[in-house]
């Protein structure tokens, strides 16, 4: 890696419609936030940090600036239709392919049955159950047949498969995750597509539409009064205060801050308060962090066939719970994203940090 250059996209903005700033009459602000890109100048690669792929193309509105647009590359299309996962073990020894293909059938049709138990309402069978426990129950009675090391392969094929829901569902652990409203998730149906010039193509193709003096940069927000009692600058119901002294009329509001940044600020972001329920909300919900490892190499590791390397973690070999030494196992896989590097992807929530002796 050479260089490592940082654009601006995200989703820490406020938008506000129908605005009228003191002199000028707008039809919207935009402030953009940040995210990062990582770039390959010796070989004019970028890799996301964030957003990487297009999932579903119906009713999918990136999908259809992209498309509209030339933007689009069919995710792996250019491996041709013979291209392969493969499942590898800590020693190193890849796993039998019919193996791996009973295990995703068994593990495809549990996954199926717990998203029913919302899309049909039917109760499920234990209360607060989780759908990390239906897993381990419905499977285990699958596994009964097999003894030795016959079982424990398909017991590590199947704990990288909820390894990879744990990275969908963003949770540390499937036992955090409501069995009863699992299915309410929605995926949008269609191809999944990636995006060679990056997720910032997206940003600066929707950046085109707005004039430029309705982006406003370097104008952090100290509050947001939403409910105000003294209507003027003809009677909008919203005033932004920035911190540079700017004021900006509306009578909506967007905010899209993160939950960190709700966390530490609400209670002096907003005038008036904000209801109760909602701080309650705020307080409650939790976050974690999905990261991704970007691996490069002087050449390619892995054969022409092969986009996805399958890491199946043996919990018997970990000595020591403490996340800071074990962090790594919770890379579930690495994709073959170009010849010679490799995107993996790993998902956890802070809870208690074990001291090891």
């Amino acid at each position: 890696m050479k260089t490592m250059t940082k654009t601006n996209i995200s989703p820490e903005c406020i938008l506000l419609r129908d605005i009228i700033s003191k002199n000028t009459k707008m039809s919207g602000f935009v402030s953009l936030g940040l995210t990062v890109y990582q770039y390959f100048s010796d070989e004019d690669q970028k890799v996301d940090l964030g957003a990487h792929w297009i999932h579903g193309i119906e009713r999918n509105p990136i999908y259809k600036i992209a498309d509209d647009n030339n933007l689009l590359k069919l995710r792996h299309g250019d491996k041709g239709l013979r291209h392969r996962n493969c499942f590898v073990t800590e020693e190193g020894k890849e796993v039998n392919e019919k193996v791996v293909n009973s295990v995703n059938l068994a593990y495809g049709q549990l996954i199926i049955q717990a998203e029913d138990f919302y899309q049909s309402s039917i109760p499920t069978e234990e209360e607060n159950d989780s759908v990390g426990a239906f897993l381990e129950r419905e499977f285990s009675e699958r596994l009964e047949r097999y003894t030795n090391g016959d079982r424990h392969i398909r017991e590590l094929v199947f704990n990288q498969r909820k390894l990879l829901e744990c990275c969908i569902s963003g949770c540390d652990r499937l036992e955090d995750v409501s069995l009863s409203e699992f299915g309410g998730y929605e995926e949008l149906p269609g191809v999944h597509y990636s995006i060679p010039a990056g997720f910032e193509a997206v940003l600066e193709i929707l950046k085109s539409s707005i004039p430029k003096d309705n982006i406003l940069l370097n104008h952090p927000v100290k509050c947001v009064h939403w409910s105000r009692k003294n209507h003027n600058e003809n009677d909008y119901k919203v005033m932004v205060e920035c911190e540079n002294g700017e004021m900006f009329y509306a009578n909506h509001v967007i905010v899209t801050v993160s939950l960190g940044v709700l966390k530490a600020a609400y209670d002096r972001m907003y005038d008036p308060p904000l209801p109760e329920e909602k701080v309650g909300a705020i307080e409650r919900l939790g976050f974690g962090i999905v990261d991704k490892v970007i691996l490069k190499f002087d050449k390619a590791v892995t054969e022409t066939d092969v986009f996805r390397i399958e890491l199946l973690w043996d919990e018997d070999n970990i000595k020591c719970n403490d996340l800071r030494h074990t962090w790594y196992r919770k890379i579930y896989s690495f994709e073959v994203l170009h010849d010679a590097v490799l995107v993996g992807k790993k998902i956890y929530i802070f809870r208690y940090s074990l001291g090891c002796d």
